[in-house]
């Protein structure tokens, strides 16, 4: 695995990938210089630190011996780095991907999923990225927008461990229904889904082939009631039945079920799911567990190169897209090896700051002693605040 010397936190992140920069490959038939296995290298790095531009990326390489030594390149222009992305093969990335989530579930494997009840999910969603309309005229979906889309499963194998396992890129007319026979397949987990994947056919189909799942209803889907039982007054489940998808009764239909119940807020939510053995209170824990995914969404947008893509061309943005997610778990393979309480987004920032330094100098950082505040005793009085300069005013509030 340690395919570079370990030395630098930058070396010893990239040697977690399960591939060798000096490798060649038969697309480099004609790269002297850059060739594929480097560029998958320094795009790593580069969405590690958020660079946002083949300029920002050409300036660091050159400036860094370090970087230099590591790829084996002196200097690299912003065209070659833009040409090598456009040419990656996507199968590249996606390997290597679909390598590092493997890893993830056998590290994650003894995890008892969101509780011992409900055990471990798959969140199936997407998450646009707008383009400019007249850059990513391809991918247009409005007259006056252009998007792509990630079509993303992520595994939560307990409240606070998520890492993806599938992603589908695609433009952002494609539907989400379309993406659910790649990311629902036969499986021993739980695949949770929002309003956007509602289809009759397919959930008759997942029912049948043994698949669990949870899926919000939109308001206007029709059922037909077979069975009603009985729930608590004043609880907040407020139906549970079972159903069959559509308005019309037939014997050779799937018999579902189907769940209402408000949220904290009062939110009315309607979900449809093959779980029998579970109770009303368990799916709808199930379903609110979907929001790990927009958190992870979230973190990879603000903390990582995503929402700045560096080409408008498919090719490009599929490789970038791919890059993210390995970028992330590997950052999350990291956290896993230090037993930190770091979160990735608090490791990634520290790991940036000692990029260049020393790897003992980051484990030292991240497992320093830290002392917890006590706050302030119970009834203890707020101090004065005082201003200390002489420039501006400051005049107090009479709230």
């Amino acid at each position: 695995m340690d395919n570079v010397s370990v030395n630098s936190v930058v070396r010893q992140f990239l040697s977690l990938l399960p591939v060798n920069v000096l490798d060649r490959t038969l697309f480099d038939h004609y790269s002297k210089k850059l060739t594929v296995m480097k560029a998958v290298f320094i795009f790593v790095v580069a969405q590690m630190n958020r660079w946002s531009s083949y300029s920002e990326i050409e300036a660091h390489i050159r400036a860094q011996p370090e970087l230099q030594r590591l790829f084996h390149l002196d200097s690299i222009s912003g065209s070659q780095l833009s040409r090598s992305l456009d040419r990656l093969p996507t199968e590249l990335p996606e390997w290597i991907f679909q390598q590092l989530a493997q890893r993830a579930k056998r590290r994650t494997a003894t995890l008892g999923g969101i509780s011992k009840t409900i055990w471990k999910l798959s969140i199936v969603d997407a998450s646009s990225i707008s383009l400019p309309f007249g850059l990513g005229d391809w991918a247009r979906v409005s007259r006056k927008a252009s998007s792509v889309k990630m079509h993303l499963r992520l595994v939560a194998a307990s409240p606070d461990t998520v890492f993806p396992d599938a992603m589908v890129p695609t433009s952002g007319n494609v539907g989400d229904r379309a993406c659910a026979l790649h990311l629902v397949i036969p499986s021993d987990t739980t695949y949770v889904m929002d309003r956007g994947y509602d289809d009759y056919k397919k959930m008759e189909a997942w029912s049948t082939d043994g698949i669990r799942f949870v899926m919000r209803l939109r308001d206007r889907a029709f059922t037909t009631v077979l069975e009603e039982s009985p729930v608590e007054a004043e609880g907040r489940i407020l139906r549970d039945t079972k159903v069959q998808m559509g308005s019309a009764f037939r014997d050779d239909k799937q018999t579902l079920r189907l769940i209402e119940f408000t949220d904290e807020q009062g939110r009315r939510y309607r979900l449809v799911t093959s779980i029998w053995d579970l109770s009303a209170e368990d799916i709808a824990q199930i379903y609110k567990s979907r929001w790990l995914v927009e958190l992870f969404f979230k973190w990879i947008k603000q903390h990582l190169s995503t929402v700045h893509v560096h080409s408008y061309k498919p090719q490009a943005i599929w490789n970038q897209l791919f890059l993210v997610l390995i970028t992330a778990l590997l950052v999350q393979e990291v956290q896993a090896s230090f037993a930190t309480r770091h979160t990735p987004r608090q490791l990634l920032k520290v790991m940036r700051v000692y990029l260049y330094l020393p790897w003992s100098s980051l484990e030292q950082e991240v497992l320093r002693p830290r002392r917890a505040s006590k706050g302030k005793p119970p009834g203890a009085r707020q101090k004065p605040k005082i201003l200390r300069t002489t420039v501006g005013e400051l005049r107090p509030s009479k709230k």
